[in-house]
């Protein structure tokens, strides 16, 4: 039996920002940077990655319990400077980065703007493209309760989702980290300059997308794994927007393997 992953949890300061960060684990450092909708749950993903690897769990400015600071935090390019202090609060010279969704355009950013800095690329999902005549879902125009059904293939998890019963603070965050997404993404809920700077990202790339994505079809993956130069992206079949979720143990295997070639 494997012993339990045990995360420990603090709020830091960081470039007078009031973070929220777990951590587990010894080796190589591995940030993960999160989707819309925050770090729920030390999901097994993370405890399995936290076997190998020293994780650093983030919640971005404006999400989870990390302070807002709208004044700082007005576009994807503020979190590049973000990061960058975030590493360097850690004395990490170079990390291990993995994205989903909204935080895999963070990490496609950061991987731009500060490739000396990441050792290896793992996006999930990656929000950030715009594709000619490919149909994304505006999860704005659906219902709370509708949108769950968006994010999975398989309904358990959708099901499972709505059955969570949240306390307060959940719902809270829930809306603070909606908020947040909004104002990121209303009116730039693409980087239309990504087909042309993807070139400067030179660590080699894992692009794990799922089949059945109805938030953000897989041609999406097709055009990151073209751009990126020592790219390669794996297809999950029978899965939606959060693979590491639907499809976790495949997920889990194909982020290790990459990661210790």
């Amino acid at each position: 039996m494997k012993e339990t992953v045990s995360f420990i949890e603090e709020i830091v300061e960081i470039s007078g920002v009031k973070t929220h960060v777990y951590t587990a684990g010894e080796g190589e450092p591995l940030l993960w940077m999160h989707g819309a909708g925050g770090i729920t749950s030390i999901l097994k993903t993370f405890e399995e990655l936290a076997r190998n690897y020293k994780v650093y769990l983030v919640d971005h400015p404006g999400f989870g319990l990390s302070e807002k600071k709208e004044e700082r935090f007005i576009d994807f390019t503020d979190y590049n400077y973000f990061y960058r202090d975030f590493l360097d609060h850690y004395s990490l010279d170079k990390v291990h980065l993995v994205g989903h969704s909204l935080g895999g355009r963070m990490a496609v950013e950061f991987a731009i703007s500060h490739p000396h800095r990441v050792n290896k690329l793992v996006l999930i999902s990656a929000s950030g493209l715009y594709i000619e005549g490919v149909k994304r879902t505006d999860i704005f125009i659906h219902q709370p309760e509708k949108r769950p059904a968006l994010y999975f293939y398989n309904p358990k998890y959708a099901e499972d989702m709505l059955r969570k019963e949240k306390s307060e603070e959940e719902k809270s965050i829930e809306v603070k980290n909606l908020t947040m997404f909004a104002r990121l993404t209303w009116e730039k809920s693409d980087n239309r300059k990504f087909p042309f700077l993807l070139r400067y990202v030179t660590a080699p790339t894992c692009i794990i997308w799922g089949e059945n994505d109805e938030v953000l079809p897989v041609e999406h993956g097709k055009v990151f794994e073209e751009h990126i130069q020592n790219a390669k992206l794996y297809i999950l079949q029978k899965c939606g927007h959060i693979p590491h979720v639907e499809q976790e143990e495949q997920c889990i295997g194909i982020i290790q393997n990459f990661l210790t070639v």
